[in-house]
């Protein structure tokens, strides 16, 4: 099962990078929406292994997690987690999708 997760960022301030230090371990896209707060540019200097996707526009939440999903399905997910920039992740999660 190759899980990738999606995190949808817009002037994500220090959400985002929670959100995103709660997937280590992990595959992870981050699709930053047109963002103006300079979280896009924290998110690459904090997070290296996350594929960092700039949209340049605001696409709303649809668009811009579609963007992350095509991407993840490109990569070959078989499972794509969207995970909201205010949320962070239990460390359980994978084990708990890899059993359902």
């Amino acid at each position: 099962m190759r899980l990738v997760a999606v995190v949808l960022n817009w002037n994500g301030g220090e959400d985002t990078p929670a959100a995103l230090a709660s997937l280590e371990g992990i595959e992870t896209i981050c699709v930053d929406n047109g963002s103006e707060d300079g979280s896009a540019d924290a998110v690459a200097e904090r997070f290296p292994d996350v594929d960092l996707i700039r949209t340049g526009v605001n696409l709303g939440f649809s668009g811009g997690n579609n963007v992350g999903i095509r991407r993840a399905l490109a990569h070959g997910a078989d499972w794509v987690l969207l995970l909201n920039d205010d949320a962070v992740a239990d460390a359980a999660l994978p084990a708990a999708l890899a059993a359902a």
